[in-house]
């Protein structure tokens, strides 16, 4: 656990003993939007989700969670989002409690979950970018792309991509319509920079999408 933060031996210790390893499987939902902050998160394996309901009932997905990923983020002690598993996920749950008295007592514990934010940050800085993008082929390309940044779904030698979401979170991750994600995968198949090879599986071509998303 937390093999990418430089911590020292005490500190790790430290931190995985208020840490819980818990497992949820695929569609389950770890947390509800509104709900009092509990806990909070880093993905050991899986994918998750976090989605807003809108008051007009219209679900928002924002970000999309990976290995590694750290979520739980709290306003007013309420979580602002659901978070939900894409599939069989691994998670280290950390009461919140226990994390504000160790970081008193070891305060560049804190520094370090700042990290884990401003990744965060940046993440959904790309996603703003790609959601806004006003050619729509653009957008899903750039989206594929992104997902082929995770080793534990993109396969670099055959060049195939498992998604973990399904194309109504794509659709709703990037703001159109579901009839419109399906319109413009087969485009990008029709341009060869994808072949699909069942409803979630797909072989693409990185550098022809690299390409067109620098035009």
């Amino acid at each position: 656990m937390f093999g990418d933060f430089r911590l020292d031996e005490q500190e790790r210790d430290a931190l995985n003993a208020i840490s819980s390893k818990i497992h949820k499987p695929a569609k389950c939902r770890i947390y509800a939007q509104d709900e009092p902050a509990r806990y909070l998160y880093i993905i050991r394996s899986g994918a998750v989700r976090l989605e807003y309901q809108r008051e007009d009932g219209r679900n928002q997905i924002f970000a999309f969670l990976w290995s590694d990923n750290m979520f739980g983020t709290t306003e007013n002690g309420l979580y602002r989002a659901s978070a939900v598993t894409l599939i069989d996920t691994y998670l280290f749950q950390i009461p919140y409690p226990a994390l504000r008295t160790l970081i008193e007592s070891r305060p560049r514990i804190q520094a370090l979950f700042l990290q884990h934010a401003l990744k965060y940050t940046k993440a959904t800085e790309r996603h703003v970018l790609l959601a806004t993008c006003s050619l729509v082929t653009k957008r899903l390309a750039g989206f594929l792309l992104e997902c082929s940044k995770q080793a534990d779904f993109f396969d670099r030698h055959s060049h195939i991509l498992t998604l973990a979401m399904d194309r109504k979170d794509i659709a709703d991750y990037l703001g159109i319509a579901l009839e419109t994600t399906s319109r413009t995968l087969k485009v990008l198949e029709d341009m060869d920079l994808i072949k699909r090879l069942s409803s979630q599986r797909m072989q693409i071509n990185t550098e022809q999408i690299r390409m067109m998303m620098s035009r």
